[in-house]
């Protein structure tokens, strides 16, 4: 009997034509880049902040272990922990490290390097970037606190506050930020381990030595089924481009972190006033089921066009504002809409494409009965005018008997049923309060063509969480071995700094495309031959197989 040789030839890795990363970053553009985020105007406030105004300097710099931080998570570590960033440091040469900020004949010691990284991890949880210079007065009566004098430069921050602005500076001004952002949500589980609760010394409840995490629950996927986790949810943004646009690299644009499952739409609203002036944001359910008072109209009241996936709940027939109108899955038709036409089904995950478009047919089939926004939002009064789809004066989208200007247009235009001299509102032209149904409104109907072509970019978001746990790292349980809230924050935050930085390089490079970080920074340009990428070979079926 013969015996099969084995093939022994390596198989190369599956790698996408997105995510190659084409020629890996030099130590020395690594370094470039983390001097330049670690040098930026929010670290350097954070650094200055942190550093101590009595005893003996540090060895280190505060920029020089935020540096060294951020240099370790541009090598795409197995873990993002001080020992980790420590080796990183030991392999770099002393002019290297020089470099970063770190004394050539300084000796890389853990104790020295995550000194540094706990001070300006306490600086966060404190709150407060800049003290008062006065002492604080509280009113006798109420127990308010009293407001500031005149040049007070007390400035608080956030954790949120300060995540986003870190990522905001792994993206030079050279990189041209588009006007859409999707928000998603992913678990991050707690390094430590959850117990029986039991009270502390001051009566609290106590999980774990994590005493900042909480149980949270996860959807289930392809690798994992629906559970319970113990730790924190993510809110990460990204950039989407325009509808229809280019494609633009997935790199971070926000964060925000919580404890277990909760208090979302905060996350969410955080994310949105650190990030630089934008105009749409793409979110799904899990934000959406807010009152419309905590995320629709903060949305609204800041210029920010909401496009958004329904719930079962919000897909309803209700009465419009005025006679002749209806509500239909959150978007105002007349009521000479059919039928047939305000209950469909909406495309599920697992149809082709074709059958996804003809059910968007149906969807589409609405659009002639809708009414369209009638001028600019009034801000003061908060309302909006929307006219029908008769409305004498402007182009007819459905023939009316009570609008006989539109009974001469052509009969490719839409009939209606509507009965003369009965309420219709075809041809009216109404005033709608900007609370009224504030929840479920948005700028496109729902599962419209258009409203796809929009709402679909927001799987880009779901792309960088990938990358970041399963593809290029593996962000899970032990990628983080420090505990706490601002703890796990900070250091999520330097890990996406990491991949923007990464990425921003790959994707230019890869499309013969001048980096933004190479033109900010002025370095010559990278004229190296591209590696050649190589998918995964199949493997052949044995006879009979």
């Amino acid at each position: 009997m013969t015996r099969r040789q084995r093939n022994t030839t390596p198989i190369a890795p599956h790698l996408s034509t997105d995510a190659t990363p084409a020629n890996p970053m030099t130590d020395e553009q690594r370094i470039a880049r983390a001097v330049a985020v670690a040098n930026s105007e929010i670290a350097g406030q954070l650094c200055a902040a942190a550093e101590r105004r009595t005893g003996r300097p540090r060895l280190i710099p505060l920029a020089g272990v935020l540096g060294a931080y951020i240099f370790h998570a541009t090598g795409e570590p197995h873990t993002m922990t001080t020992s980790g960033v420590c080796r990183s440091m030991k392999r770099l040469k002393p002019r290297q490290r020089a470099a970063l900020g770190i004394p050539k004949t300084m000796q890389i010691k853990y104790k020295r390097m995550h000194s540094g990284w706990r001070a300006i991890m306490r600086l966060v949880a404190s709150g407060v970037l800049v003290d008062h210079d006065h002492d604080l007065d509280v009113d006798a009566d109420t127990g308010e606190v009293l407001p500031c004098p005149v040049g007070c430069p007390f400035e608080p921050i956030d954790l949120d506050q300060v995540a986003t602005l870190l990522i905001q500076a792994s993206l030079p001004p050279e990189f041209e930020r588009p006007p859409a952002v999707a928000i998603d949500g992913t678990d991050v589980e707690s390094f430590a381990r959850a117990h029986e609760p039991h009270l502390d010394t001051e009566g609290r409840k106590v999980y774990s030595f994590d005493r900042d995490a909480r149980w949270g629950h996860r959807t289930g996927t392809n690798r994992r089924p629906t559970e319970h986790f113990f730790g924190y949810e993510a809110h990460i943004a990204t950039y989407a481009p325009k509808a229809g646009g280019s494609p633009v690299p997935q790199v971070a644009a926000g964060l925000a972190l919580r404890p277990g499952v909760r208090d979302r739409t905060a996350a969410c609203l955080n994310i949105v006033d650190a990030v630089p002036t934008f105009a749409e944001i793409l979110l799904d359910r899990g934000y959406t089921l807010a009152k419309g008072t905590r995320l629709a109209r903060p949305l609204r009241d800041r210029d920010i066009t909401l496009t958004m996936d329904l719930h079962k709940t919000q897909r309803v027939v209700r009465p419009g504002p005025s006679a002749g109108m209806v509500w239909v899955d959150g978007t105002l038709y007349s009521s000479a809409l059919p039928e047939p036409l305000r209950t469909l089904e909406p495309p599920e995950p697992g149809m082709t494409a074709g059958e996804k478009a003809r059910r968007r047919e149906a969807f589409d089939a609405r659009e002639p009965y809708r009414f369209v926004a009638h001028g600019k939002r009034n801000t003061k009064r908060g309302t909006q005018r929307f006219r029908g789809p008769a409305v004498d004066g402007h182009p007819f989208k459905v023939r009316c008997n009570n609008t006989p200007a539109s009974m001469r247009m052509p009969h490719t235009i839409p009939t209606t049923i509507c009965v003369q001299g009965e309420p219709c509102g075809c041809g009216a032209t109404v005033t709608v309060a900007d609370r009224e149904l504030e929840r479920d409104r948005q700028h496109h109907p729902w599962q419209s063509t258009r409203w796809a072509l929009s709402f679909n970019r927001r799987s880009l978001v779901e792309g960088i969480i990938g990358a970041n746990r399963f593809q290029n790292l593996n962000v899970n349980r032990g990628f983080f071995r420090m505990t706490g809230l601002v703890a796990t924050g900070m250091l999520l935050a330097v890990t996406l700094i990491g991949h923007n930085l990464v990425r921003l390089h790959a994707w230019h490079t890869v499309r013969g495309r001048p980096e933004p970080w190479q033109v900010h920074l002025g370095e010559p340009i990278d004229d190296r031959p591209l590696d050649k990428a190589t998918r995964t070979r199949g493997r052949r079926k044995r006879n009979g197989d």
